[in-house]
């Protein structure tokens, strides 16, 4: 038994990172300024601590824990108790934005509206509000979306890149994964040549300009070494960063008032079996003028199948399984309850041929706000509640991103 635990505690869960990239944006920054990678586990390793670690489903009774094992093909787990966290107060509600646009027309991929309709069917109560339909969820979540398109000269061997991110305040703050916003920061690095679009709509449009509010330096001492791969693989841990829109694009006032996606960081607020809707900018199947033109949202309804720790019994990693939304392109995207609270943020895939033969994996809102609170000393709601979102773009670009640009292989 102890053989098992020493070798499943150190048993390397990683995927690729779901940001598409390549020479197609080459192209696309040449032409303003004169991929799929499929996504997996790539590999389980026996040397290499901090990956996810299983965690069993958990039980209904929150007093109660239950033993299981996640199985792989590369490696055994091995079981691990698991308390549920009680919810604490639920968040006020939110008002709700636009009706979204289509989705994915003219693409040859499953129609995302099949489940949309249906009321889920739900353990407990999680708020003092009846849970939506996922078609009701999915008008709200759409309008929050965003495509982060970034392209690139190509010097320093530092390709471009599409990601997907979501509103997550009124004002314009858009939450993503640092690994989809490391590339907004390299547009102040001198010797690079990279511009970044804000993107919304169906198909995705140019909207706005944004600088990076937050960005942590746990992951840019981790990976930032790794943006020259043609396939980045990570575990997602501490993945995340905060952009907050500047301006748009032509010149035009930006709005007063974004749509946005309310979100929920209590711990353990979603768990296996639990019914979600996530939502990106998929474009692993897209060619370069495909990714300008024509690059439309997705949305799919899943099921959450298990969950992943990093270091502790808290839930930090959600694996969702397969859908249309599990490629390069994805990572930043939203996965929302059914009461339209961003619970997860995508980030991760395993390799498949196939979407549907691949496990989509997203942080937990929870993870993210313990990573923000170490990073900034400031809960992700208490960071939102101060405002001045212009000035702490500023001091992030002056005092901060100078250090940060620094670990990057250039």
């Amino acid at each position: 038994m102890l053989s098992m635990f020493v070798r499943v505690l150190y048993a390397v869960v990683f995927s690729v990172l779901l940001v598409g990239g390549g020479l197609f944006v080459y192209g696309w920054f040449i032409d303003q300024h004169s991929g799929e990678q499929p996504t997996t586990p790539a590999r389980a390793s026996d040397e290499v601590p901090g990956a996810p670690m299983a965690l069993p489903p958990t039980p209904t009774d929150p007093t109660t824990t239950t033993e299981s094992v996640y199985t792989r093909p590369e490696s055994e787990a091995v079981p691990q108790e698991h308390e549920r966290a009680a919810p604490d107060t639920a968040p006020a509600s939110q008002p709700e934005p636009e009706p979204a646009p289509p989705l994915t027309p003219d693409r040859e991929v499953p129609p995302p509206q099949n489940d949309l309709e249906a009321t889920p069917m739900l353990r407990a109560p999680l708020y003092d509000t009846q849970a939506l339909s996922f078609g009701a969820v999915n008008a709200r979540v759409q309008p929050a979306l965003v495509n982060i398109l970034c392209g690139s000269s190509g010097q320093g061997g530092i390709p471009g890149s599409t990601g997907s991110g979501v509103i997550i305040d009124p004002r314009g703050v858009i939450l993503t994964n640092a690994h989809v916003a490391q590339y907004m920061l390299l547009q102040q690095h001198p010797d690079l040549r990279i511009s970044c679009t804000i993107r919304t709509g169906a198909p995705a449009k140019n909207r706005y300009t944004a600088d990076v509010l937050a960005f942590p330096e746990a992951w840019a001492d981790a990976h930032v070494q790794d943006i020259q791969l043609e396939m980045p693989t990570g575990t997602g841990e501490n993945d995340w960063a905060l952009l907050y829109i500047t301006g748009t694009t032509n010149g035009t006032p930006k709005p007063d008032v974004f749509p946005f996606v309310p979100f929920d960081t209590r711990e353990a607020i979603a768990r296996p079996n639990d019914p979600l809707l996530v939502a990106g900018y998929p474009a692993g199947f897209l060619g370069g003028a495909t990714l300008q033109r024509n690059l439309f949202p997705a949305s799919s309804v899943i099921a959450v199948q298990k969950v992943f720790t990093f270091e502790s019994s808290l839930i930090d990693v959600l694996s969702l399984g397969g859908s249309v939304v599990a490629q390069g392109g994805s990572s930043g995207g939203a996965v929302v309850n059914a009461w339209g609270q961003l619970v997860g943020l995508i980030v991760t895939s395993s390799l498949g041929e196939t979407t549907n033969e691949r496990d989509l994996r997203a942080l937990t809102l929870a993870h993210i706000d313990r990573s923000v609170t170490a990073h900034t000393g400031l809960s992700l709601h208490a960071f939102l509640q101060q405002g001045n979102f212009a000035q702490t773009a500023q001091r992030f670009r002056e005092n901060v991103a100078p250090a940060l640009l620094e670990l990057f292989p250039l």
